[in-house]
């Protein structure tokens, strides 16, 4: 892919598999991302006023950066925390055959 498309990861947290296959399946059928994935994690983190801990899960949507403002939408409209994290991570570099594999696989125009 050169320079004519730029990528991007973008970041969220939930609290169980459920939660996260609920979204994943509305962003995956509007074609916002290419590829979703799912990664057990424990978080240490700040909130109202005292520290918790807490097993989560680590979602990735790999996408097209065009995508992202459409993609964060949808998952802070959907997403069940008060403050849902979305953080967009840009791809810098990539196999020609995936990231034309993302542009593929995502909505267009």
């Amino acid at each position: 892919m050169k320079n004519e498309e730029t990528f991007c990861i973008v970041l969220t947290t939930f609290e169980s598999e459920e939660q996260a296959d609920k979204i994943s399946e509305e962003i995956i059928k509007n074609k916002l991302a290419a590829c979703i994935q799912y990664i057990p994690i424990k978080s240490r983190y700040f909130w109202d006023g005292k520290v918790c801990k807490d097993s989560e899960v680590l979602v990735l949507f790999k996408t097209r950066d065009d995508l992202y403002e459409n993609l964060k939408e949808k998952i802070v409209q959907l997403h069940p925390y008060d403050v849902p994290e979305v953080i967009k991570v840009d791809i810098s570099d990539g196999t020609e055959d995936y990231l034309g594999w993302i542009k593929e696989v995502t909505q267009h125009g």
